[in-house]
């Protein structure tokens, strides 16, 4: 369903009509913005900023949108891609990681801790991942994006996504089990 209002609203903003532009906005808009939020560590400001030149960019370039897949996942594409050009424009340190796939449980493990964030622990966990994983984790679990997709978003083999998806929960999981120790 999600596939053909899409495509309409896409023909109807090609063909000029605001109003089309302004409901795609509004549908994708909160998704867009919360995954900056997370993957910004929590600054709404710049958030704000680089969701509005998510949109701009969009907008500056659906002329040349092809109906080829889902256009949720070119969204996410070009959302990951902005994302990722602020941050090497800030120039921030990158962390190595051991990419051995590493299985941990992930989805039961990942939404056990979703379920037990009472005080924006997990955020402020996950603010401490590598970008990469940070990436991942939130398309994932905050999204509930296919390994695959996250794959094709971000520029990976299914099998990078996966390792950058476990290693991740295994780093929050050690994150958040250091957490409880320190509050007890």
């Amino acid at each position: 369903m999600r596939l053909i209002e899409d495509y309409i609203l896409i023909r109807k903003i090609k063909s000029g009509d605001t109003e089309a532009w302004e409901r795609l906005v509004n549908k994708y808009y909160t998704q867009i913005f919360s995954f900056c939020v997370r993957r910004c560590l929590g600054d709404r400001g710049v958030a704000a900023d680089l969701t509005q030149d998510i949109f701009l960019k969009i907008i500056e370039n659906i002329e040349n949108y092809k109906f080829s897949g889902k256009f949720f996942n070119y969204l996410f594409t070009i959302t990951v891609n902005v994302c990722n050009n602020y941050h090497s424009k800030k120039k921030l340190i990158q962390y190595e990681f051991d990419e051995e796939f590493i299985n941990v449980g992930t989805d039961t493990l990942f939404k056990t801790i979703i379920a037990c964030d009472n005080s924006n622990q997990v955020q402020l966990a996950l603010n401490t991942l590598p970008d990469i994983q940070r990436e991942a984790l939130i398309l994932k679990y905050y999204h509930d994006l296919k390994v695959k997709n996250i794959a094709k978003i971000t520029g990976t083999s299914v099998s990078t996504s996966q390792s950058r998806i476990n290693q991740g929960l295994k780093k929050l999981k050690g994150l958040l089990d250091r957490e409880e120790l320190m509050n007890d």
